[in-house]
Formats: C-alpha cells, structure tokens, sequence
C-alpha cells in the first residue's frame, strides 16, 4: 500500500511538472511572437500607408499622424522663402518711403 502511495505520488509530480514545462514553453512562444508582431506591426513600424484615410488619399488621420513626406516638408520650405522675401521687400519700401 505505501508503495502504490508512493507510485501515485510520482506519477502526480511528473505530470505537475510536465504541466509547468508546458506552460512555461507556451508562454515563451507567445511572448516571441508578441515582439515579432510589435516589430512587423505597420503602426509600431511607422508604415506611411496606414495614416491614409479611407474617405480620399488627400484626408489625414490626425490620429495618426507620422510626420510629413518630402514633398509636403518642400512645399513649407518654399512657402517659408516667399514669406521671407516678401518681409524683405515691404521693409525695403518702408525705408524707401521714409
């Protein structure tokens, strides 16, 4: 009879063990593809496309905004020179009015 018991607790640690083997081999594996799909994802990755709106591929989601592209940052850059150049003409003709 004790060693039936003994037998009974054997086999009882083994398949505790077993158990815990498994869990913790499955949450390995969840916590690596975890981290593959944060690296893959297109939000955590920055992907331009998924900032485009579904009403019309000028429409920005403000929500989700990942900066300029270079045409828009261009576009500012010369906006910005022809402010500049009108600031110095209008002090130009201030000074010549004087």
């Amino acid at each position: 009879m004790i060693k039936a018991i003994a037998d009974e607790n054997a086999q009882m640690a083994k398949s505790k063990r077993d158990k815990e083997s498994n869990e913790n081999r499955m949450m390995s594996s969840d916590a690596v593809n975890e981290v593959n799909f944060t690296t893959n994802h297109d939000f955590m990755t920055e992907h331009p496309q998924t900032e485009v709106s579904m009403l019309g591929a000028h429409r920005v989601k403000p929500y989700h905004f990942k900066g300029l592209n270079a045409e828009q940052q261009a576009a500012i850059l010369h906006e910005r020179a022809q402010q500049c150049n009108e600031q110095k003409l209008m002090k130009q003709s201030e000074k010549e009015q004087e």
